[in-house]
């Protein structure tokens, strides 16, 4: 099967043969080996589907699951809300830092295994959650939790990229992408109840079922992988890449702590810096390298990756931990009923969902895209307005704009990346993709939770939080005009 680039590009009505010379990033050949879109295991498509996505809530629900109960877990450990913030903070860095790494081992040595792996991990170290005795122990065995995790998003979506023709894969990715996306969120709305009626330990305690039922499902009818034996994994790309990014995510979330200009920041970043720098050339020289360097050079990967960084940043930054907080000491209101009203953004996500399945094919990923940033946005400049009487359906309302964007956006952009990257390397792009969403959620967490308190003794509570909201809407609109150079599909 054969796809073309939008009929405004430069490529016109050439050949066959001169559509490849001339726009080879964009316009490839899918595999045609019936195999690959057959279920070997027996099962049907969709049945491997959601046993994935329930594996991939078992681990995904869990990452960011205390965001609303920061305040009531600074208070029992007794240590400042800003260490307290790495519980969430943490598990992010860890999808993030690993995350091209797990797609890279998914290809190579199974993503079936990689799956399976995943969800052990996970769930071994979401149970120790439950018996953290500190603020620092709670904090170690939620990262390490949500390392193991981070490949049930490459190696699930590849699974499931190998189940469905081209055609269907953008309808299948909107649930993909609400899960992904929306499976934080729901985590903090459903626990929150539990958190409040009993302890957050209760709800480490409960993923333990549900990702054992995930185990014994995807066990069961995920088609075996076989392991590729002719090619090595990249060590030294897997290093940099890791060591680069840790350094840079450290600077970001202590910044606001140390200083944006102070010494150590600026160390770290220049040490950041140089590794990435030092990983490219590495790429380059590799014979399997982690990220093939050619995929640098395509606009349908490189832009979406990059106009997500900006998007999550403006959505997760002021939307997940932001809002929340905004909602606690404005409002005053529990962590169960801030739970409630955050519900709007997974809601919003969901019913978004239908729209890109059934509209998708007809609009194109890139016009779904910018409108999509352009709601989240939109999102942000009304949050920016917010006053002590706004009420509750004025930020239910908002948080739904950004909801419903997001969820136009995603499944769009990963079909553009993984139609982007050969059939061999889908899972490391997931990982790659996973990688920049969780770059963006840790800068947004931190970097405008830094606006906020810097900003609170001149700007008062209120106006601090509404000067936060305006620079994740700037992000946002940045995050819309570079997918605006996306090509279609």
């Amino acid at each position: 099967m054969v796809k073309s680039a939008d009929s405004h590009n430069e490529i016109g009505r050439e050949s066959e043969s001169e559509l490849k010379t001339l726009n080879p990033s964009v316009y490839r050949v899918q595999p045609t080996n019936e195999t690959q879109l057959t279920a070997t295991s027996g099962f049907s498509p969709w049945t491997i589907f959601w046993v994935a996505l329930l594996g991939l809530v078992s681990a995904n629900f869990m990452v960011s699951v205390l965001a609303a109960a920061i305040n009531e877990l600074a208070q029992e450990f007794s240590v400042d809300r800003s260490l307290m913030r790495w519980v969430v903070t943490g598990p992010n860095l860890g999808f993030a830092v690993l995350a091209v790494t797990a797609g890279k081992l998914a290809d190579l040595y199974g993503r079936r295994q990689a799956f399976l792996v995943s969800l052990v991990g996970s769930g071994l170290f979401g149970l120790l959650s439950a018996f953290a005795w500190s603020a620092e122990s709670l904090i170690a065995f939620r990262t390490l939790s949500a390392i193991f995790g981070s490949a049930t998003g490459p190696a699930g979506i590849a699974i499931i990229f190998t189940q469905f023709e081209a055609a269907k894969r953008i309808r299948v990715l909107g649930w993909w992408g609400l899960v992904m996306a929306g499976g934080p969120v729901a985590g903090i709305v459903i626990c929150g109840p539990l958190i409040d009626l009993y302890s957050w330990r209760w709800v480490f305690i409960a993923q333990v079922p549900i990702t054992a039922l995930a185990f014994i499902l995807g066990y069961k009818v995920f088609p075996s992988t076989s392991r590729k034996t002719d090619i090595k994994f990249d060590i030294p790309g897997t290093f940099l890449l890791a060591a680069g990014l840790s350094a840079l995510l450290a600077a970001i979330n202590r910044g606001p702590i140390w200083g944006w200009g102070s010494t150590s920041i600026s160390v770290l970043t220049s040490i950041s810096v140089v590794l990435l720098v030092l990983f490219f050339f590495q790429e380059k020289r590799a014979v399997a390298p982690l990220i093939p360097v050619e995929y640098f050079r395509r606009r349908n990967f490189v832009i979406p990756m990059l106009s997500q960084v900006f998007t999550n940043f403006a959505y997760m930054g002021a939307g997940f931990v932001l809002t929340p907080l905004f909602i606690a000491e404005v409002y005053g209101h529990s962590v169960t009923r801030t739970s409630y009203l955050i519900t709007s953004r997974p809601l919003f996500f969901a019913l978004a969902g239908p729209l890109v399945g059934f509209a998708g094919a007809r609009l194109g990923e890139r016009v779904l895209s910018v409108s999509g940033a352009f709601f989240v946005a939109v999102s942000a400049c009304l949050l920016s307005l917010a006053n002590a009487t706004s009420g509750d359906l004025f930020i239910f309302v908002a948080l739904g704009v950004a909801g419903f964007g997001l969820g136009v956006m995603q499944p769009a952009m990963t079909s553009v990346i993984t139609n982007a990257v050969e059939e061999k390397d889908v899972a490391t792009a997931g990982g790659a993709q996973q990688m920049m969403w969780q770059l963006g959620t840790a800068g947004g967490i931190e970097i405008l939770g830094s606006v906020q308190e810097s900003r609170e003794p001149i700007s008062g509570l209120v106006g601090s939080y509404n000067e936060a909201f305006m620079i994740a809407a700037g992000f946002a609109f940045l995050g819309m005009l570079l997918v605006s150079f996306v090509r279609r599909v």
